[in-house]
């Protein structure tokens, strides 16, 4: 079902104007899923890419589906009348993924991830339930705060703490079997002229605890993958004196568009009690973008954030130690070692992408040789010119991948087994 999926997207790509906005909404779209080890997605590695490419453009969430300002429906919330009506319209309205409280917009985060093709459960990190959702937004135009609880998600989906994670900063979501976290990552405005009325030091003390930047982490803008964690003293004592008294802009605030060139530093600032918070950095305008608002750095600033790009990563991706590029796989025959499942793929171009993906997200480096063998993925131009991929799970659950007799290791993130079966599961026959 899937490659269907797939086939008939990619047939039918056009990329206009508002292309990316549409298929980020599309992505988000809450799916059914069948057992926690067959979750069917929709293109996941397209739409990592999609969302890392573009996450500017997500300015424009803040205000779909307001601007006709009609309504046949009601609610009453601390901001005034809330009103919503369905649409036919994409493109006008909600499909992103959040749940929202107090007047903030709650959405899991890609930049926040450190693995991909796996759903982290985070039941054990369970807080007192909040409550559950009232009112389910997907499909409709709508104007005001949404109240709480209101979401994209079904009505009675159901929301929790984290442990030791104040509200204000994340919140836990159970989604069908697991539980996401979703960072608060904006104010709900209802124009992009209104004031946003938040300063950067207003947004440091509600996702952390303990508000001092000590380390930045460089994030790879194609699909939002870790690339290096900075520990620079003068360029955390620069962050901390310049941005906390900043404050943030809408886009209807400003005089040009700070991303028309299209360059930019995706980075995540940690504080000392370990939560973070995302920006991007566009240096050819020295604006950044964070919580849903724009502020200008200082040129000093903007040059310090452009030297970790510069600096990048020191360690390959997995995917770089592969003999041959994507495009050249023409051969592709898969076995999961644990159960035995085993395919000869009748369609590389549909199941390589994806395995390429998976590869490409993960820095490596060398290891010793160790664990079980649960996987093999021998690919290359044909039958007779392959090699063989193997992956070893450890005993501790991460994934070792030999590639022509060396063994290489994660440096950061984990890369699981389960990612491994997911892949199998959604992107080869095998999960049909």
């Amino acid at each position: 079902m899937l490659k269907d999926i797939y086939k008939s997207a990619m047939s039918k790509v056009k990329v206009g104007e508002n292309f990316y906005e549409k298929a980020q909404a599309l992505g988000d779209l809450p799916v059914n899923r069948i057992g926690r080890k067959k979750i069917i997605r929709l293109v996941p590695a397209l739409l990592i890419l999609i969302v890392a490419a573009f996450t500017a453009i997500s300015i424009v969430w803040n205000n779909w589906g307001i601007k006709n300002g009609v309504g046949n429906n009601s609610a009453e919330n601390s901001s005034g009348m809330f009103e919503y009506t369905e649409s036919k319209d994409m493109s006008e309205a909600s499909y992103i993924s959040v749940v929202y409280l107090n007047g903030y917009a709650y959405e899991p985060s890609s930049w926040l991830e450190n693995s991909i093709f796996l759903d982290n459960d985070y039941i054990s990190e369970k807080g007192k339930k909040l409550g559950e959702v009232i009112l389910d937004l997907k499909g409709k135009v709508y104007k005001g705060t949404p109240p709480d609880f209101s979401s994209t998600y079904d009505v009675g989906t159901e929301i929790y703490a984290l442990k030791n994670v104040k509200i204000e900063s994340a919140i836990l979501v159970h989604l069908w079997d697991v539980y996401t976290p979703f960072y608060r990552s904006r104010k709900h405005v209802s124009t992009t002229e209104e004031e946003i009325g938040l300063t950067v030091q207003d947004i440091f003390g509600m996702l952390s605890d303990n508000p001092e930047v000590v380390s930045v982490e460089l994030r790879d803008e194609e699909n939002g993958a870790w690339m290096n964690t900075f520990e620079d003293a003068d360029l955390n004592s620069m962050i901390n004196k310049e941005l906390p008294s900043l404050s943030l802009l809408n886009y209807g605030q400003l005089d040009s568009v700070p991303y028309a060139s299209g360059f930019r530093v995706p980075v995540n600032l940690f504080f000392a009690d370990g939560r973070a918070l995302h920006l991007q950095i566009y240096p050819t305008s020295g604006m950044a973008y964070t919580f849903g608002g724009f502020i200008p750095i200082s040129e000093n600033l903007t040059d310090a954030f452009q030297t970790l790009t510069r600096e990048g990563s020191p360690w390959p991706r997995l995917s770089d130690f592969l003999p041959f590029g994507k495009k050249e796989v023409q051969y592709l025959y898969l076995k999961n070692h644990t159960n035995g499942d085993e395919i000869l793929c009748e369609d590389p171009a549909w199941s390589r992408g994806p395995l390429f993906q998976l590869l490409h997200y993960y820095r490596a480096d060398k290891a010793d040789a160790e664990g079980r063998l649960v996987m093999t993925a021998q690919m290359g131009k044909s039958e007779s010119d392959n090699v063989p991929i193997n992956f070893y799970e450890k005993e501790d659950g991460q994934i070792l991948t030999e590639i022509e007799g060396v063994y290489y290791k994660p440096v950061h993130g984990r890369f699981m087994f389960e990612s491994l079966e997911l892949y199998l599961h959604n992107y080869t026959d095998l999960g049909s």
